[in-house]
């Protein structure tokens, strides 16, 4: 029946009727069977939650098992297409289940008619994730930013309840096949960000008969070797903001020495690094901190990857080349919440296989 008639039959006669067939239409979905209502601290209110298990070891197909945490956020519309659309996070080792309600935002038009599916990639969010706390909270820690915490992380090895080496791209994107094969899905839209542009690379070229779209957000292409330009392209990033400040009448008055500041900068600190007492913008601890040319260096790469912070750079290194580094200390916090969403143990399986 036409749903408009449907919906002109509903008379408080037969309403007690209606309720039981034409007039209610509920949504039936396999993934409404497969998966339940999220609870209040595992995503959006109306997204429904679940795991699938899968062998950790696929290729023997024994032994360990391990859940991957699945988020949908259902289609909101009566008529909704077939073809979901898959949420791919970058990092590697951030979980896409973890951006669920951002990701319902950026995406609400996408819902409107199409399921959107979050999956923690193996290693990361609730996906036997491989964390590693690096206790870098301390100002002390800034200190040591030319230096790699090995022991923590052989710590972290050894006190995983995994395989690391079987936390890679291409393993991963056959999990993620598998989820989409449990909740009844057949050709899929695939959207990936940073680091998940490469893994829906990856996913396209092992099950591409399934992908009816690929959004790629800032390509990391598979021949790509990450961290290796990571330097090159955070040099052509910082001369960019420089070359633009310099075209812009009032950033140019502003900071007419922006660039030369810069150098200066890093060749005072190459010559020797500054000695200086900090306070931790958000613990209010103080502490003498050596800044060295890497920490700077660091900080100014992190601030590089959003316009909004990058605006922030020709007065924070103008200070800091007079020797004032607390406002580059307090950037330096700005991204620690985004570095504690990190598997870490799933960011080094990934980028050094």
């Amino acid at each position: 029946m036409n749903r408009l008639i449907v919906k002109a039959f509903c008379t408080p006669v037969l309403l007690a009727l209606a309720l039981a067939t034409a007039c209610s239409t509920p949504k039936t979905s396999s993934v409404h069977d497969l998966l339940e209502a999220c609870g209040s601290d595992e995503g959006p209110a109306d997204a429904l939650c679940g795991t699938l298990e899968v062998y950790e070891d696929r290729e023997a197909a024994t032994g360990r098992k391990i859940p991957l945490k699945i988020i949908v956020l259902p289609a909101l519309g009566n008529d909704p297409k077939s073809d979901p659309l898959f949420f791919l996070a970058g990092g590697p080792g951030g979980g896409a289940a973890d951006m669920a309600a951002g990701v319902k935002s950026a995406f609400a038009r996408m819902q409107s008619d199409r399921d959107i599916v979050l999956v923690d990639q193996r290693g990361t969010g609730d996906s036997n994730p491989l964390k590693c706390e690096l206790d870098e909270d301390a100002l002390e820690d800034l200190s040591k930013a030319d230096e790699m915490p090995l022991e923590k992380f052989q710590a972290c090895l050894d006190g995983y309840d995994a395989d690391a080496k079987l936390y890679t791209t291409s393993i991963a994107m056959d999990d993620l096949d598998d989820v989409r094969r449990f909740l009844g899905y057949g050709a899929i839209n695939v959207y990936g960000g940073s680091y998940g542009t490469r893994a829906a690379l990856v996913y396209l070229r092992r099950h591409g008969e399934h992908v009816r779209t690929v959004v790629l957000d800032g390509v990391a292409p598979p021949n790509m070797r990450m961290p290796l330009y990571i330097p090159r392209d955070g040099q052509r990033a910082l001369d960019l903001l420089i070359s633009d400040c310099e075209a812009d009448a009032a950033c140019r008055e502003r900071f007419p020495n922006f660039g030369r500041n810069v150098q200066s900068l890093f060749a005072r600190l190459d010559a020797k690094p500054s000695v200086v007492r900090l306070v931790h913008p958000r613990t209010g601890e103080a502490a003498e901190v050596t800044v060295k040319r890497e920490l700077v260096a660091g900080v100014i790469m992190s601030a590089l990857y959003s316009p909004l912070l990058s605006s922030l750079l020709p007065n924070l290194l103008e200070r800091a080349n007079e020797g004032d580094f607390q406002g580059l200390v307090a950037l330096a916090s700005v991204n620690e919440g985004v570095a504690e969403m990190i598997s870490q143990g799933m960011y080094y399986s990934v980028v050094c296989a």
